[in-house]
């Protein structure tokens, strides 16, 4: 396997839990936060672990792999709802809504979840996934979380004459423009995207840098001048994120409760937010009165999802930035509960600049 870092550990601690002095948990990852500027170039205001590291972009890659087919997409099924579209790039937890919107894709589009080359799993939503093994049904490739993305491909191949059956070879002609897009988002040459990896829904993934995922969220919540056409519609594609938050994950998935106003007002902050496999979240902050130019965020966990330390993260990043909302006054219910004894310290600290 070619080798695609210099760095053996790019982790750093990001933060530690301790009860009575003694600490029971220290959290490893790497955190990159870039800024937009006038010119539309980035800075960064955060480098914690190494953000040059190369990294499997996984599910954060969504919105970048329905751009490359997008236009065929939308020209050639017109009957398509924004949820629709929306649900392409999606990490979708399969609740009713998700298959709703899935069953009626197929109509639309002409095509079965036979053609899907995702694996069969059960649901991310636990009630559909109990309720569906106490009633003995099997798993479906329809459940898998990137099922949405895989009738995305099928659609634009199936508008252009294409084989279906073949969809997921990653040799195929359909991932260049992808790979052109990814070229021109990280002004790297095209052969570095030559290089790419098996997703686990059976697809090709490719690698970037904590630093370049961020800057590339932030592209997606403000949009970015570039010759390539397709570029042109990635903040429609943010649109449809912010519009639809519930759609790309679930009721309970943190990227969808990010989207929906867990710490920020979205209304004065508007964001888009994007969870990934094994501990990857991708955020871009639209222009704001405090980010004029926006913000980028890229946050990967070492040990892989731990949904409950990548909240804790966020919300200190977002407190740090002053991005945070106001707290609401909450009624207390029953007797306190000692706490003082438990402290949760963070050992980076973030020197946000002046707004360019």
């Amino acid at each position: 396997m070619t080798d695609l870092n210099s760095s053996v550990t790019p982790w750093q601690s990001l933060y530690t839990i301790e009860r009575s002095g003694i600490t029971e948990v220290q959290v490893y990852g790497i955190i990159s936060v870039v800024e937009g500027t006038a010119s539309g170039d980035t800075r960064s205001l955060l480098s914690h672990g190494d953000v040059n590291y190369m990294l499997w972009s996984r599910s954060l890659l969504k919105p970048w792999q329905l751009l490359s087919h997008f236009k065929e997409v939308v020209d050639n099924y017109p009957q398509l709802s924004e949820s629709h579209l929306t649900l392409m790039m999606s990490s979708h937890s399969a609740e009713a809504a998700h298959l709703k919107l899935l069953d009626e894709i197929m109509k639309i589009g002409g095509v079965s979840d036979h053609l899907l080359r995702c694996p069969a799993t059960y649901p991310l939503a636990n009630e559909m996934r109990i309720a569906l093994k106490v009633e003995g049904k099997p798993p479906s490739s329809l459940y898998h979380n990137c099922s949405g993305k895989h009738f995305g491909y099928l659609l634009a191949l199936k508008a252009t004459g294409k084989d279906l059956e073949s969809y997921a070879d990653p040799t195929g002609e359909h991932f260049q423009p992808l790979k052109e897009l990814l070229s021109d988002m990280t002004h790297r040459p095209l052969d570095d995207f030559n290089f790419a990896t098996t997703d686990g829904c059976q697809l090709p993934n490719f690698a970037l840098t904590p630093k370049e995922m961020a800057a590339a969220y932030l592209k997606l919540a403000c949009g970015y001048d570039s010759s390539n056409q397709r570029v042109l519609q990635l903040s429609e594609l943010g649109e449809l994120m912010r519009g639809h938050p519930q759609v790309i994950g679930g009721v309970e998935r943190f990227d969808s409760r990010l989207m929906s106003g867990l710490f920020a007002n979205v209304d004065e902050v508007p964001l888009v937010a994007k969870e990934g496999a094994d501990g990857l979240l991708g955020i871009g902050i639209a222009p704001n009165k405090k980010y004029p130019h926006g913000l980028g965020i890229l946050v990967k966990l070492s040990s892989g999802n731990e949904t409950r330390h990548m909240q804790a993260l966020v919300k200190e990043l977002f407190r740090q930035l002053d991005l945070l909302k106001h707290k609401r006054d909450k009624a207390h219910i029953g007797p306190p509960v000692r706490k003082d004894h438990i402290k949760s310290n963070f050992d980076f600290e973030i020197s946000v600049s002046s707004p360019v």
